[in-house]
């Protein structure tokens, strides 16, 4: 039997292997704290190829946030079939918003106390890729609630909206903290959260 032949990765290989690995050292240490030279060495290969795919940190950088929420990524499906069911819609709402976060909080997480500073072309990057979509899908299911007379409509959508994201944001990053032990699961604060809109918004007529 012959011997296998270890053929050497392709250009497109690298680059993805140094992609993927970028993204896992900016998590762990933050865009300031990584390094080109760590972020070869998780890749298993020398700085020197780094530069040549990428020239600098801020290329690798630009390239994770181009594969995960650049023009050319579908968008994320984050618009349930409304129904006749304000309550059920937030929550089904409510979950594909968290189930997002959760899918991308290591970077997320790593990019919110430092994108603004130095990379606004990613931080635009990521606002489309994530809350841009979530936003323009509440947006259109409460403005619908307003319509008919579910929701009071001196209320901005947009108010609500970015409070409901919001709650449901903080959520995801409290629940991400290890030495947070919260009296209440993850369903319940789903829940609480769309009470408050789907109540506390509500009209007086048609309040529970």
């Amino acid at each position: 039997m012959p011997a296998s032949i270890h053929r050497p990765a392709s250009p497109a290989d690298t680059r993805n292997r140094l992609i993927a690995a970028a993204a896992r050292v900016f998590a762990r240490q933050g865009l300031a704290g990584a390094t080109t030279r760590a972020i070869a060495e998780e890749a298993g290969v020398n700085e020197v190829t780094l530069f040549r795919h990428f020239q600098s940190k801020d290329g690798v950088l630009a390239a994770v946030i181009g594969q995960n929420f650049g023009d050319d990524q579908p968008e994320p499906d984050v618009a349930p079939p409304a129904t006749a069911d304000l309550r059920a819609d937030l929550l089904a709402h409510a979950r594909r918003y968290e189930k997002l976060l959760k899918h991308n909080l290591p970077l997320v997480r790593t990019m919110l106390g430092e994108i603004q500073h130095r990379h606004r072309d990613q931080e635009k990057q990521v606002f489309r890729g994530i809350f841009a979509p979530v936003k323009t899908a509440l947006l259109a299911r409460l403005e619908a609630a307003q319509a008919a007379g579910e929701l009071r409509p001196d209320l901005p959508s947009t108010l609500l909206a970015d409070l409901f994201a919001g709650m449901i944001f903080t959520g995801v990053l409290r629940r991400a903290n290890a030495d947070h032990r919260l009296e209440y699961s993850a369903q319940r604060y789903l829940e609480a959260a769309v009470d408050l809109v789907a109540h506390g918004a509500s009209l007086p007529a048609t309040r529970g």
